[in-house]
């Protein structure tokens, strides 16, 4: 599947003729420019499609007793579908899928991430969820009065200020080694609201778990942007092609054009996964490294391709398979998850 994606990709390079900021008759391609990377980039980013992840029940460990969980998930679910880049899989099916392999987390959502490889025909990744704290309170705040500076005096009735706060921790695993792709920051969310009251006595949170429901729903509203940033748009090195007289001289074409919202001189990130071996676990792992920015140089060969100037500092590492990447349009984003209101 890899070499038929980079062979149509070559055909088009050819067909295009001399691309404005690139000379092309300047380059060939050389010994160096048919190596391949070590590591493959994963389907999703030689298909050109979406993410798809699997969003994980939400543990809820608070003193609500899991009455945030499920509405806790629903919501992450309906900030990550509304316009993140991801393709997110049915909750019906998740179920399934962890029923038929029998994957089962505790309490406090903890799960062996490597478990998460056996999805990886099905999920890119697997976000897990939890709730650790969530809590409400009342202020009450005695009757006052003032004089403003025409004289005028004003009374304050006594108030009673409500309020609830929550913290929700996302962190995001990835199928395709079995290991953890992103820990967020925690998303913290707080709601408050203040009433006339008689008296202290009657100060109180009526309605608790609706409260600190809206403050959970608050929390996961933040993770919206984060999300985008931790999924830029992905794309590959497809083809390379080598100065004969100056090797560190080269450019690439790479996967990623007019269609993921990108211009020339606009920059996008150089990278490749690295495998490690850890020796606690015994176990290999995969890991994405950044090489570095480059520069487009040019989008018009296609919508999905354009040309960038290697670095002359890697210019003898880079092979085709090396992923780029490039922060999604996050007011694009939004545009169309108002749409989908």
């Amino acid at each position: 599947m890899f070499k038929k994606i980079v062979a149509s990709c070559c055909v088009a390079l050819f067909m295009s003729g001399c691309a404005s900021g690139i000379k092309l008759s300047n380059y060939k391609e050389l010994d160096c420019d048919k190596k391949e990377c070590e590591v493959q980039p994963p389907d999703y980013i030689l298909n050109k499609k979406k993410p798809k992840v699997a969003i994980l029940q939400m543990a809820d460990v608070t003193e609500y007793q899991g009455k945030l969980s499920e509405p806790g998930t629903e919501s992450l679910t309906q900030s990550i579908t509304g316009g993140t880049g991801l393709e997110v899989v049915e909750r019906s099916q998740v179920k399934r899928l962890f029923e038929e392999y029998k994957f089962k987390s505790e309490l406090s959502g903890e799960v062996d991430p490597s478990a998460f490889s056996k999805l990886v025909k099905d999920v890119d990744f697997v976000i897990l969820g939890s709730i650790p704290t969530a809590s409400v309170g009342a202020k009450f705040s005695e009757a006052s009065s003032y004089t403003d500076k025409k004289g005028k005096s004003h009374y304050i009735a006594p108030s009673c200020t409500v309020s609830a706060e929550a913290v929700v921790n996302v962190r995001a695993v990835s199928t395709t080694n079995g290991t953890i792709y992103k820990v967020f920051e925690p998303f913290k969310g707080r709601v408050s609201g203040s009433s006339e009251v008689r008296s202290s006595s009657e100060c109180r949170v009526k309605d608790p778990l609706q409260l600190v429901l809206q403050a959970v729903n608050n929390s996961i509203e933040k993770a919206k942007d984060s999300f985008i940033d931790a999924f830029p748009n992905f794309g590959y090195a497809a083809k390379t092609m080598t100065n004969p007289q100056n090797q560190k001289d080269r450019i690439a074409v790479i996967t990623l054009g007019r269609n993921d919202g990108l211009k020339a001189g606009d920059k996008v990130v150089l990278a490749k996964y690295v495998k490690s071996y850890d020796r606690i676990k015994k176990s290999n792992s995969l890991s994405i490294q950044d090489v570095g920015e480059v520069k487009i140089s040019e989008t018009g060969l296609a919508d999905e391709q354009s040309y960038v100037q290697i670095p002359e500092e890697v210019a003898d590492d880079v092979t085709v398979g090396y992923i780029v990447k490039t922060k999604a349009d996050r007011s694009l984003f939004k545009k169309f998850g108002n749409l989908l209101k």
